[in-house]
């Protein structure tokens, strides 16, 4: 397996006739590794719950979500829970210009680069646009293809544009909610801190994310300060004593341990393939 928080250049199978590509994510059993492509990518979750990081966000993930990833930025999917569902479809430069043309599609495509990428769509527009993208999605004709992901992609669109659903409010209970705005703020926070700060008993809190987020508390804390600590690292100002400290790990040993578990790499031997 590759290590978590390593990213990879990917080539998606996509014919060249098709001009991009449709399919269809069920279950949890697939780890597909951190990476980035050209194609502008739309995530529309059907059924379950998870989360998402992309360009080092968390969007959690819950039915009627679109979460659109632009192209070169990096993503993985993270936990979600066994019935978890959605489809994908991935637009190629050429497919996507077409798609995408005018000041408004310009608009659209500079804010999901900026981060305004994941929303609810109304119960309406993710039925609608479900039953269009499973219409298309087992065609074998190129103009089929092509003309049903340029249609989906364009309804897709409108439909965010609609949208007023926020992820975290529709998605995660109050006592989640808070508890991540709290780690991003401090992530050196403890269980038991986060668990009184956000108003629920500790072991609730932890069964809490395992079933809105996929991923328990501890785990989830630490790919946060992980991430912190790529942040601090990569700015080069700080030894990594210093940064894996200001992370929020206790020690040295613990960072080190947790960041070997996660990356697969010790922390030397991954910037220095930066």
């Amino acid at each position: 397996m590759a290590p978590r928080w390593s990213s990879s250049e990917e080539t998606q199978p996509i014919p060249p006739s098709w001009g991009g590509i449709v399919w269809h994510h069920a279950g949890n059993h697939h780890d597909h590794p951190r990476h980035r492509h050209v194609a502008l990518e739309l995530n529309l979750v059907v059924r379950g719950r998870g989360h998402y990081e992309v360009g080092g966000r968390c969007h959690p993930l819950a039915a009627g979500t679109a979460l659109f990833i632009a192209p070169g930025t990096d993503h993985h999917l993270e936990e979600r829970t066994p019935d978890f569902e959605m489809w994908v479809l991935a637009l190629q430069p050429a497919l996507l210009e077409r798609t995408c043309d005018g000041a408004a599609g310009a608009d659209f495509l500079r804010a999901i680069a900026a981060g305004d990428c994941g929303r609810l769509l109304s119960i309406d527009d993710a039925r609608w646009l479900t039953c269009e993208i499973r219409r298309f999605s087992a065609t074998r004709s190129a103009a089929f293809m092509r003309a049903g992901l340029a249609y989906a992609m364009t309804g897709a669109q409108e439909a965010f544009a609609r949208a007023t659903g926020d992820l975290r409010e529709a998605a995660l209970s109050d006592e989640v909610r808070r508890c991540m705005t709290l780690l991003e703020d401090d992530p050196a926070l403890s269980r038991p801190d986060l668990a009184d700060q956000a108003g629920a008993d500790p072991d609730a809190l932890s069964h809490a994310f395992k079933l809105e987020l996929g991923v328990g508390l501890v785990a989830y804390r630490n790919r946060v300060r992980v991430r912190r600590f790529l942040e601090l690292a990569t700015s080069g100002r700080l030894t990594l004593l210093a940064a894996c400290l200001d992370a929020g790990f206790g020690s040295y040993p613990q960072f080190h341990r947790v960041f070997v578990a996660e990356t697969g790499q010790t922390p030397r031997d991954y910037l220095a393939a930066l």
